[in-house]
Order: structure tokens, then C-alpha cells, then sequence
């Protein structure tokens, strides 16, 4: 297969966990992972995330800046429509989401409460983003063989791993391009995608407002501060 330029990771793995709910609408289906603190279930649990950008959202450029906020719905209604409602969640083996089929509707067991259906995940996203994590997949099997299983179940969809929008800031002192004073960083602001990243994030605009109000004149940073702009976590998979 051609690579894929797209960054591809997995993200927040819950080791003895469980899938749940966090729909906002219920005519939308968004899930996420988690664990109690005994780690007591039979599974493990993780989102495997795909990066987009703007470009993604073309065909929703009607909604201004919120036409990420207009692709994450249009993925959560799909969603629920390949559910079937009530919540129950379309699920896929990870074998027939990489071969692009749907082979049994019998699934195996899963850790999400509410019911799963066998569906073609593969048809959900639009094709870039599942050609990201067929690869992504192949590559974690062979860093961690038996990644790839007939028992490896795929769910859909969670798209909240970060915000969907963005505050414009200063490509160098990190400040708000529009209000004096305010610093947009981390998840919420759309500059990270995980609790590392955000506190990555976060370290890099202390040290540029250090620097600005003259608290700081080292030089060890300034190579991560620059770096910490100019990638955005790109990986060929």
C-alpha cells in the first residue's frame, strides 16, 4: 500500500477496562474508553486516532469556524445510524476492517454495555482516514504482534479525543491573536491531543511568556520551543 503521511497513534489505553457511552444527542454516537480502579475487566481498551486538518472539513466551510465541529456530528450520526439507535455501536473485527468486508454478523464479545452490531466501518470514515489506519494497524502488529485478531473488535466512533476548533495564537509568543493577554493552549484550545502533548503544550508557552517578561534568558528550549511549532506529530503509516 501507498504510505500515508497522516499521524496515526493510539491513545489513552485502559488495561483491564471498559467502552462507554458519551453521546451528547441521541442521534449521535460518540464513545470513549476508561477503567475503574481495580482494572478487573476481561478487556483492554484504546482509541486508535488519525489526525486531520482543515482541509478535511471542506465541504462543511459553510459553518465558518465550526466546520470541525460539523464533521466530528456528521461522523457521530453516521454512527448511530449504522448502530441502529438506541446507542448500540457498530463494530468491526480489526481482520475484516483491514480487508474492506464484512464477513459474519456474529461479533466477538465486547465490553460496551449497551450492545454492538456488526457494520462496515471501512464505509463510515472517508477513505484517507481508513487507509490511515489500516496502515497504522499493520504497524502495530508487527511492533506488537497480535495486534491483529479475529478477536480484536473495532467500535465507532470517538471524535473528542481534541477540540474540533482552533484559537489562532502567535506562532512564537503563543498569545491570542485577537485578545490581549490570553494564551490558547492545550486540548481545548486545539494544540494538543492528549494529557503529554497538552502539558507539552503548556510548558512551551510558559517558557515564551517567561521570555517575554524577562524571567527567563536561557537558550536550552528555544530549539523545542521552535520544534513544538513546526511539526504537528506527522508519521508515515
Amino acid at each position: 500500500m501507498e504510505q500515508n503521511s497522516r499521524a496515526c497513534y493510539s491513545f489513552c489505553m485502559c488495561p483491564g477496562g471498559q467502552i462507554v457511552l458519551t453521546s451528547t444527542d441521541p442521534s449521535e454516537l460518540c464513545i470513549n474508553g476508561m477503567s475503574f480502579s481495580n482494572r478487573s475487566s476481561r478487556w483492554a481498551n484504546a482509541a486508535i486516532v488519525v489526525t486531520v486538518s482543515p482541509k478535511d472539513f471542506d465541504a462543511f466551510h459553510s459553518h465558518g469556524s465550526l466546520a470541525g465541529v460539523a464533521f466530528q456530528r456528521e461522523l457521530e450520526k453516521e454512527a448511530a445510524i449504522m448502530g441502529g439507535g438506541n446507542f448500540v455501536v457498530p463494530a468491526q473485527t480489526v481482520p475484516d476492517f483491514l480487508e474492506n468486508k464484512l464477513s459474519a454478523v456474529s461479533l466477538p464479545p465486547s465490553s460496551y454495555r449497551l450492545g454492538v452490531k456488526a457494520a462496515c466501518l471501512h464505509q463510515l470514515f472517508p477513505s484517507h482516514i481508513t487507509h490511515a489506519l489500516q496502515q497504522a494497524l499493520i504497524t502495530f502488529d508487527r511492533e506488537i504482534p497480535g495486534f491483529i485478531s479475529k478477536e480484536a473488535l473495532l467500535h465507532a466512533v470517538e471524535t473528542r479525543t481534541s477540540a474540533p476548533v482552533r484559537i489562532p495564537r502567535d506562532m512564537t509568543s503563543y498569545e491570542s491573536l485577537s485578545l490581549q493577554g490570553l494564551y490558547p493552549i492545550g486540548e481545548g484550545a486545539g494544540f494538543a491531543g492528549g494529557i503529554v502533548s497538552a502539558a507539552v503544550d503548556g510548558l512551551c508557552a510558559g517558557f515564551a511568556l517567561a521570555k517575554q517578561l524577562s524571567l527567563y534568558k536561557g537558550h536550552l528550549l528555544d530549539s523545542v520551543l521552535e520544534k513544538s511549532q513546526r511539526d504537528t506529530g506527522s508519521g508515515k503509516y
